[in-house]
């Protein structure tokens, strides 16, 4: 079996790498880019009819907030009109690549930082330095959140919002339990095993404790940080083989525990779908999710929740943008996008408008004039954000081109390992040798 995966594995990633190769191709071949024929840092257009097309990722909620702010700025420029296409994560950056492979992609694209060095070096978004001051302003976005969206001093990715990690907790569940975890989390990681096994014993095993996370690179990174280490060093895996096996050690000891749940519970959520989240199918009483996703967990189930943070110590954390709008490098209007995105980040309207869905607003002042507005559930949100970015650690570097690649391989290892098709330490193994390679293989 572990053969199968593997092999699955290796089909998956050569057909990615056959796509990015076409990417690579389209976004460094003959005949310029359309942006190239634009005046970089030049003004949007507004008098002639200019229509854009936009791409995210994201839930029913995020598409109708999305689409009020892009209506509410045509509302402002009549001749500035939009496309939208939008769907979940599993296979968004596919698409992404697809299309600009084709030389066809979105005016505007929604990104995380896992791509934001590769999309950058291949030359499929756009260097926003050029706006920065002018169309562009960022003086009342946090520094250190702003300089995310930047790769070798410049600006490609602006941030729409932040976000924290977080654990969402079913208070309906363990309360009654007096399992009721303090606000400030659990001190370690063993502390956190043990708490999550009373709660399944306690549920007579109806509810797990925690589903099984050892396939989230997220937290996989926020305990690799509270072992002084990263994810990458620079195009270089950041951690050894023996930090991942045992990452899966201790997450194969929380499902013999009981703690953690069965690998066929934690499977369906791998792919990162809010809908399979086994809080909201009441399947565990904790599983993982950023803070800005809060709202609408809540809305997906009539438990009462509350967000604490991952255990251990608060250096695993970092403010970092949850995602950020860039510009297509060969959009026909690249200034006009450049606009829009300038929109979404510094106008209070259009602040308003996004509340908390994508995270934190990023502009000091649009957040301080829109926080008296928010519902309660919005007010936590922030309070809760600010209480763990207060104490959170610096900021790490960009990810390394292939990062989307080595998310899937680890997903495959914490697969392999949960259903037993190897050991901990043998899926580590192959993590690690697959993963050093895609990162080699993504940066030639």
């Amino acid at each position: 079996m572990a053969i199968l995966g593997s092999a699955r594995t290796v089909r998956s990633l050569l057909a990615s790498a056959a796509v990015l190769a076409v990417l690579a191709t389209a976004a460094c071949g003959g005949g310029g880019s359309r942006a190239s024929d634009q005046q970089a840092g030049g003004p949007p257009e507004r008098e002639q009819p200019v229509q854009l097309e936009v791409t995210w990722w994201g839930g029913p909620a995020r598409a109708e907030l999305t689409q009020k702010v892009l209506d509410l700025y045509t509302q402002k420029h009549p001749n500035v009109t939009f496309t939208t296409q939008w769907q979940g994560y599993s296979g968004y950056y596919d698409k992404v690549n697809t299309t600009a492979a084709g030389r066809n992609a979105a005016d505007i694209i929604q990104i995380d930082n896992r791509v934001l060095r590769e999309y950058s070096s291949k030359g499929l978004i756009a260097d926003l330095t050029p706006w920065v001051g002018s169309t562009l302003k960022s003086d009342q976005i946090d520094e250190r959140l702003m300089s995310t969206g930047e790769v070798d001093g410049k600006l490609y990715a602006v941030p729409l919002a932040s976000n924290a990690q977080s654990y969402v907790v079913d208070k309906t569940v363990v309360e009654p339990l007096g399992l009721l975890p303090p606000e400030t989390g659990w001190a370690s990681w063993e502390e956190f095993g043990e708490w999550a096994s009373k709660v399944t014993a306690a549920t007579g095993r109806t509810v797990w404790g925690v589903r099984d996370e050892s396939a989230d690179l997220g937290g996989f990174e926020f305990w690799l940080r509270q072992q002084g280490k990263n994810l990458y060093d620079g195009q270089q895996l950041g951690f050894t083989e023996d930090d991942a096996a045992r990452w899966l050690e201790m997450w194969a000891g929380f499902r013999q525990s009981g703690a953690a749940s069965p690998a066929e519970v934690a499977q369906p959520a791998n792919a990162g779908d809010i809908s399979k989240n086994t809080v909201i199918t009441k399947q565990t009483a904790v599983t993982f999710s950023w803070d800005n996703q809060y709202t609408e967990v809540s809305k997906a189930t009539d438990h009462e929740l509350v967000l604490v943070p991952l255990p251990g110590g608060p250096e695993g954390a970092y403010i970092r943008s949850s995602q950020f709008f860039t510009a297509y490098s060969r959009g026909e209007n690249v200034a006009t996008a450049v606009d829009v995105i300038n929109f979404f980040v510094n106008d209070p309207e259009a602040g308003a408008i996004l509340g908390t869905e994508r995270g934190l607003p990023p502009n000091d002042q649009v957040r301080e004039a829109v926080l008296p507005n928010f519902d309660d559930k919005l007010k936590y949100v922030v309070a809760y954000d600010e209480r763990v970015t207060e104490k959170a650690g610096d900021t790490p570097p960009t990810p390394a081109q292939g990062d989307v690649q080595v998310r899937q391989l680890l997903i495959t290892a914490a697969e392999n390992s949960g259903f037993g098709r190897m050991t901990p330490r043998a899926a580590a193994a192959e993590f690690f040798s697959q993963a050093t390679a895609e990162l080699e293989r993504a940066a030639s």
